[in-house]
């Protein structure tokens, strides 16, 4: 019998095939047809989480419609939310927190750090606003 963690990253990594970003949430209820429980939820995290310790995807947080082309169906309001990807283009282009990523990824998020920063010093409000560098949570 298959662990529902199992497939939750079986399903995530089918949908990461199909697009190369990906609202893990919104991945695993579209493919359920309804609303995930709170242990869905946790499972689908931690299913997303060995996707990007295996190095596969980038898991990083933003904002609902912050990602173009990710269409964000359900209603998560203004909370942010985990994605995958494995587009560099979008980790290079947007201010996110970088949850988990691999050694391969590191020169992409630090590229896209210096861009994000870039675009802060360009920018009077931005920096006032923002101010610090942005950082990343985790980097293995």
């Amino acid at each position: 019998m298959t662990s529902r963690l199992a497939l939750c990253k079986e399903t995530l990594l089918a949908t990461l095939d199909e697009q190369a970003t990906i609202n893990v949430r919104e991945a695993l209820a579209t493919s359920m047809g309804r609303a995930l429980s709170p242990n869905e939820i946790a499972t689908a995290r931690t299913a997303a989480r060995r996707i990007a310790q295996e190095g596969t995807a980038v898991l990083m947080t933003a904002y609902p419609g912050q990602i173009e082309g990710v269409a964000d169906r359900w209603k998560w309001g203004r909370h942010a939310v985990q994605y995958l990807t494995r587009d560099k283009k979008v980790i290079s282009d947007l201010p996110y927190c970088v949850q988990v990523a691999t050694g391969d990824w590191e020169a992409v998020i630090d590229e896209g750090r210096r861009s994000t920063q870039k675009k802060i010093d360009s920018d009077p409000l931005l920096s006032r606003m923002l101010g610090a560098p942005m950082r990343r949570t985790t980097l293995h």
